[in-house]
């Protein structure tokens, strides 16, 4: 059978409800062009599939891979934030949701996975301590949640606790550094944006947002030089960003008072 004939069996077969046989239909013609961009709504149709034979795992994969070859469509988005919800990983499915209201912001089936999601993590944030997160990502997105919800003070706690949960050479932990500088910042704590924002750099010099973010705690404390230096360095690694430029004005505009 021909590429297109696998596709409309295994369209009729999900229709049908039959979804083994539209797994194997997807299959054969996903191994016939599997990085093709017309392949990507085979995986997206084949997570559908296990989604719905509630095999969430599978269905996460494909998603991801229908992601990998478009990127810019929502489905794929979709799909692996259907699957991340019923593995209960309702950060990441809130991540995933986010991604595709931006594709599509009118549609009202995506704005209510949010909202129920947003319901949903509200609830476990009110009863999360940090002390029972168990691994250093655990801790990182309860305390993106509470960053989103404008609870700095709680996010800063589970920064804290990814920070003490990371593994040696865990990559992340520049990230996690430069998350609780955010927080630090929105407290005004300038000090401790700088302290954080060192070690962020320390692990990763070319930690833009790190670099940004002490640029603006010098700011603060109205030392001009090392927030030039700073802004300077980020326009280096990241040229254009307006929000450099915009800085780096300042800047010489204090140290010519």
């Amino acid at each position: 059978m021909s590429f297109e004939e696998l596709r409309l069996k295994g369209n009729e077969a999900f229709k049908a409800k039959k979804y083994e046989d539209a797994i194997d239909c997807y299959t054969k013609a996903i191994d016939m062009s599997p990085e093709s961009e017309v392949a990507a709504a085979l995986y997206s149709n084949r997570a559908a599939c296990w989604q719905n034979m509630g095999n969430a795992a599978n269905a996460l994969k494909d998603a991801e891979s229908c992601i990998l070859l478009k990127p810019s469509w929502l489905k794929g988005y979709y799909r692996k934030g259907s699957a991340l919800e019923s593995m209960q990983r309702y950060d990441e499915a809130l991540e995933a949701f986010q991604r595709a209201s931006k594709l599509e912001p009118e549609s009202e089936e995506i704005s209510d996975k949010l909202q129920r999601l947003v319901f949903i993590l509200r609830g476990r944030n009110e009863k999360a301590t940090p002390e029972g997160c168990r691994t250093s990502d655990e801790a990182r997105r309860i305390g993106n949640s509470m960053f989103s919800a404008g609870n700095f003070e709680k996010a800063m706690l589970f920064y804290s606790r990814a920070i003490e949960l990371s593994p040696d050479g865990n990559g992340e932990l520049a990230n996690y550094y430069a998350n609780r500088a955010a927080c630090h910042q929105q407290t005004r704590n300038y000090n401790l944006v700088i302290r954080d924002c060192d070690k962020a750099l320390e692990i990763d010099s070319t930690h833009v947002k790190a670099l940004m973010r002490r640029a603006i705690a010098y700011e603060g404390l109205e030392e001009w030089t090392k927030a030039l230096n700073d802004y300077n360095q980020a326009n280096s690694l990241f040229p254009g960003m307006a929000a450099v430029s915009q800085g780096v004005l300042r800047c010489r505009r204090a140290l010519m008072r």
